[in-house]
């Protein structure tokens, strides 16, 4: 039917007009922000007290926010409301999909409006950006229960900060504040290195999950290239194939071990940057083994093409011989950059057949001349400083 006919249908404006209202409450309900909730619930709170407010509908008002506010940015766990300004602190959790917890973890935040109850406190005010502060590192970096305490700790000092403005009557003598700014910043700064201690552990843990995605992608890449030629009969599945395939996989596995067991040293210097985030700590993670991949391949072809003179020891199978050699490559890098420089000063100069035959010809035969040089001349001037000795001492 013609869309413009169907609007002249009774009932068609009906809905239209539903459409947009519905509409309308969907755009509102994702532009609602924590202000918003709590200019609401402060309304709310003072028809509850006091029987009577600005907004007679404050309550469902309130409700409706809240609903709102909680489908954004997930359940709110924590809060705390200021009785005498519109202010207020908030912790909220949106838990991930059951399917994907694996992958994507539970969304922890922190929310804060105290700018109209902290406006003649300016010490605890800061108290409370500080705690902000710290709170969004906390949430991109922590996970787990290091993050709900570290962010639960932070919610209790801000609870304990908003009700000493409370309890005062909206304005704490100079004193009051300054002494529990004090008190507070201690407890802030021993949230920091908690955060730094447990940052350190976390992100040890991502990166160790990136390399384990990292070996994952690798089996998953040489899988899709060296099955299909098999299967197609373009490369014939024969010992060669069979100990590259184990090079590249020994080599992923010595790069992974390596970063394992540096981890566990104590003497290690094995520093991750958990600043950087978890999506770049998995990154770098990932590259680890493909590192060593290349250079468990690069092991095999310089040892099979026995340009170096080496070759696999009597009695021995090369499978085992090349595999072990991979794993040392991945595990250890001077091992690998020795082996590069190794086959580096096998290259000849360009343009020339011998590396550096000829100059080193010339630079022996000019040194040779002046030598012979020096001899002379040394034997010219020594009669001469005799004669000039023996006229001084006349």
């Amino acid at each position: 039917m013609n869309s413009v006919l169907a609007r002249f249908l009774p009932g068609h404006a009906d809905g239209d007009v539903a459409a947009v209202r519905e509409q309308k409450e969907h755009i509102d309900r994702q532009q609602v922000t924590f202000p918003d909730l709590t200019w609401d619930h402060f309304h709310w709170e003072r028809q509850r007290r006091t029987g009577r407010c600005d907004r007679p509908k404050a309550a469902a008002r309130y409700r409706k926010t809240r609903a709102a506010f909680e489908a954004r940015y997930g359940e709110i766990v924590g809060e705390y409301w200021s009785i005498v300004e519109p202010s207020g602190v908030a912790l909220t959790l949106k838990r991930a999909p059951l399917l994907l917890s694996p992958v994507i973890n539970d969304r922890r935040e922190f929310h804060r409006s105290t700018d109209w109850v902290t406006r003649h406190n300016p010490q605890l005010a800061d108290v409370l950006f500080d705690c902000e502060n710290l709170s969004i590192r906390i949430s991109e970096v922590l996970r787990y229960t290091s993050e709900s305490v570290g962010l639960k700790r932070i919610m209790a000092v801000a609870s304990h900060v908003l009700g000493v403005i409370d309890r005062a009557g909206g304005e704490v003598n100079h004193e009051q504040a300054m002494r529990v700014a004090r008190q507070e910043d201690l407890e802030l700064r021993e949230i920091r290195d908690y955060y730094r201690r447990a940052g350190v552990r976390i992100g040890r843990t991502v990166y160790t999950q990136g390399m384990i995605i990292g070996l994952l992608v690798m089996a998953f890449l040489v899988a899709l290239v060296v099955v299909p030629l098999v299967l197609w009969s373009s490369v014939r599945w024969d010992s060669h194939v069979h100990v590259i395939v184990i090079s590249a996989a020994a080599g992923a596995i010595g790069a992974f071990v390596s970063v394992l067991q540096r981890m566990a040293s104590e003497k290690s210097k094995f520093a991750v940057h958990y600043d950087l985030g978890k999506r770049t700590l998995y990154m770098l993670g990932s590259y680890r083994p493909v590192l060593g991949v290349v250079f468990g391949v690069f092991t095999y072809f310089v040892l099979a093409s026995r340009i170096l003179g080496t070759s696999p020891p009597a009695h021995t199978k090369p499978l085992y011989y090349y595999g072990s050699l991979a794993f040392v490559a991945g595990f250890s890098e001077r091992f690998t950059q020795v082996l590069a420089k190794s086959v580096e000063g096998l290259v000849p100069a360009q343009g020339t057949d011998e590396p550096e035959a000829a100059p080193r010809e010339e630079e022996r035969e000019r040194y040779e001349a002046s030598r012979a040089w020096s001899a002379e001349g040394g034997a010219a001037v020594a009669p001469g400083r005799a004669n000039q000795a023996g006229s001084n001492e006349g």
